[in-house]
């Protein structure tokens, strides 16, 4: 009897240890995949916003069905490839936006915060002598490609772009040091 249960109490260590080993190995798994993830999104921002190569970018790091949220960049010509419209639309919009800022605008990266398919990096875009713009861009991705962007965008002076207290009290978000009691 006694030797019955000692390898009932083997058997059960056993599968404890394989279970704690499945968890550490999803985890690995899990902080591979954001680092993974957060490799993308630097490289697509530098390839697009300091090396201003966005045909390339959008070739390499962004993925089918791209959605992005910044209505700034959401319009434009739908023509060009085989990509999906909104992808098109994207990808000329950010190239036209480049363009305009011309080739001496550059992002420099404070930081990135990242977790599983979400990354989101901190910068400040210098476009000439003006003073730098500060921007946090929010990225999903799928597979390795980046699907979905957010961005919020800090103009010159530290004022919000098209965005004052005001209209953020219409909108029931809580601005500043003015927290509720």
């Amino acid at each position: 009897m006694r030797g019955a249960l000692g390898w009932i109490r083997t058997f059960s260590l056993c599968g404890a240890v394989a279970a704690a080993g499945g968890c550490a190995t999803s985890a690995v798994l899990e902080q591979e995949l954001t680092k993974t993830n957060t490799q993308t999104v630097l490289a697509f921002e530098e390839t697009v916003f300091n090396k201003h190569e966005v045909l390339e970018a959008f070739g390499h790091y962004v993925g089918p069905g791209f959605v992005e949220h910044d209505p700034r960049l959401a319009g434009g010509d739908a023509a060009g490839s085989g990509d999906p419209p909104q992808t098109r639309v994207a990808r000329t919009a950010y190239a036209a936006l480049l363009a305009r800022l011309g080739p001496g605008s550059q992002r420099v990266f404070l930081r990135t915060i990242a977790q599983g398919d979400l990354v989101a990096t901190q910068s400040r875009w210098t476009v000439g002598p003006a003073p730098a713009i500060n921007v946090v861009d929010i990225y999903r991705l799928s597979e390795g490609r980046i699907v979905e962007h957010w961005d919020v965008v800090q103009g010159r002076g530290g004022a919000q772009d098209e965005d004052t207290d005001s209209q953020r009290d219409r909108k029931g978000a809580v601005p500043g040091n003015r927290l509720p009691p």
